[in-house]
C-alpha cells in the first residue's frame, strides 16, 4: 500500500521545512564542535499543504486516501512540484481535519518524510564539480506531475533545470513518460513514440567544431536498431553532436550521419544496467573521446561541421532514429541529460558521475 502517490493537486500554499540531526558539543573555552547524525546534505522534510478549496468529490478522494493509509500509519509518495524537489516518501503527521464553509472544504494536511534523503543536487553544485555551468540540464527528478482525484497531470515540455532557457516540448507520446513515478528517483522513458525537441536552436555552441561535452545516465536493453538518445544540431553528416546506441548495441557518439566508430564505442553490456556515458570534443578538433562510468573507453576521429539546431531527446532532431524498446528492448531510460560548451577533463567527468550517479546505484569512482 506504500507505492501510491498523494491523491490531490490544487495546492494553494506549500511550506517545506528540511531538518538535519546535528549534535553540538560545547568546550570549556566556549568553542563548539558539531557532528552530523545524518550523512552530509541528507534531510528529512516536513510538508504543510494548504489546499485550495475542495469540492466534496475532491475531498472524498483525500478522505479515502487517509483512511486507506490508516491515518498516520502507512507511508506514501508526495511530489514537491512547487520547489522542483522531487519525490518524498512520507506519512501523515497529523489527523485529517474536516473543515468546510458549507460548500467547499478548506483542507490542510501535514506530512513527515520517513527517512533522511540527500537533497537533489543543484545546478551550482554541477557547475562547481566541472568548473562551469551546463548549457542545459534535463533532470527527470525535477519534472512536474501530479495525481488529482484520479487523473494524472504533466507538463508539455521536458524541464530545463539549468537556466530554464531550453524546455524541450514533447512531440508525441504518453501522458506520463517517466519511470519511477512512485519511487525516489525518476528517468525519462521511451516507447518508440515519445520524443522531445526545443523550440529554439542551441546557440551557446558556435562554429563548426565547438568544444562540447555530452553527459547522461543511461539504461537500455539490447538492440539491433540504431537509436539516438539525444542530440543537438542538424541531422546531416557531420552536422550534429549526439549520443546513440548503435545497431550493434554499442554506445557511440553521433554526428548526424552513419559514422563509424572503432575505439570511441562502449558495449551495452551488461544490458539493462545503469551507467554514465560522456562524449567529449575539444575545440577545433575532429577527435572525440567516449567515457563510460567516468573511465575513458577510447578516441576516434570523424569529420564534423556542426550546424546550429535544436536539442532533441529520444530521437534525432528530425524525429528519426527514435528510441524504440519495441525492437526487442524492455528498458529505454535516460536521466541527467547535460551539455557543456567545454571539453571536460577526466577528473571533471568523474566529479559529475559521482555527484549524480548515486541516484541510480552507480558506484563512486575514485
Amino acid at each position: 500500500m506504500t507505492n501510491v502517490l498523494y491523491p490531490l493537486g490544487l495546492i494553494e500554499q506549500l511550506k517545506v521545512t528540511p531538518s538535519a540531526r546535528v549534535l553540538s558539543d560545547v568546550f570549556e573555552d566556549g568553542s563548539t564542535n558539531t557532528r552530523l547524525l545524518y550523512p552530509a546534505q541528507n534531510f528529512k522534510r516536513h510538508f504543510v499543504v494548504q489546499h485550495a478549496p475542495l469540492t466534496l468529490d475532491e475531498y472524498r478522494f483525500l478522505r479515502s486516501f487517509h483512511s486507506q493509509r490508516s491515518g498516520l500509519y502507512d507511508a506514501f509518495w508526495f511530489r514537491d512540484n512547487v520547489n522542483r524537489a522531487g519525490n518524498a516518501r512520507v506519512r501523515f503527521a497529523k489527523p485529517l481535519p474536516e473543515e468546510h464553509n458549507g460548500i467547499l472544504f478548506n483542507t490542510q494536511t501535514e506530512m513527515d518524510e520517513v527517512a533522511a534523503v540527500r537533497a537533489l543536487p543543484e545546478w551550482d553544485e554541477i557547475a562547481t564539480a566541472v568548473g562551469g555551468a551546463p548549457v542545459f540540464w534535463l533532470d527527470a527528478n525535477q519534472e512536474f506531475y501530479l495525481n488529482h482525484a484520479g487523473a494524472i497531470y504533466t507538463e508539455a515540455a521536458a524541464y530545463d533545470a539549468a537556466f530554464h532557457r531550453y524546455p524541450a516540448a514533447w512531440q508525441a507520446g504518453s501522458a506520463l513518460n517517466l519511470g519511477g513515478t512512485i519511487a525516489q528517483y525518476q528517468t525519462y522513458n521511451f516507447s518508440g513514440v515519445e520524443w522531445a525537441k526545443t523550440a529554439n536552436n542551441i546557440l551557446e555552441l558556435s562554429g563548426s567544431q565547438p568544444a562540447c561535452t555530452l553527459f547522461a545516465i543511461v539504461r537500455q536493453s539490447a538492440t539491433t536498431t540504431k537509436q539516438v538518445l539525444f542530440a543537438l544540431g542538424t541531422k546531416a553528416t557531420g552536422s550534429a553532436l549526439g549520443l546513440a546506441l548503435s545497431g550493434a548495441n554499442n554506445y557511440e557518439p553521433w554526428l548526424g550521419g552513419a559514422e563509424t566508430w572503432t575505439l570511441a564505442s562502449q558495449a551495452n553490456s551488461p544490458t539493462d544496467a545503469y551507467r554514465s556515458v560522456a562524449v567529449v570534443w575539444a575545440a577545433s578538433s575532429n577527435a572525440v573521446t567516449l567515457y563510460a562510468n567516468a573511465a575513458s573507453v577510447g578516441s576516434d576521429t570523424n569529420t564534423r561541421s556542426f550546424a546550429a539546431g535544436p536539442l532533441s531527446l529520444g530521437a534525432a532532431p528530425d524525429g528519426s532514429l527514435i528510441c524504440n524498446p519495441s525492437n526487442g528492448m524492455a528498458n529505454q531510460n535516460l536521466a541527467h541529460v547535460l551539455v557543456f560548451p567545454t571539453a571536460l577533463t577526466p577528473s571533471q567527468i568523474k566529479a559529475l558521475h559521482n555527484l549524480l550517479g548515486y541516484q541510480y546505484g552507480l558506484a563512486t569512482v575514485v
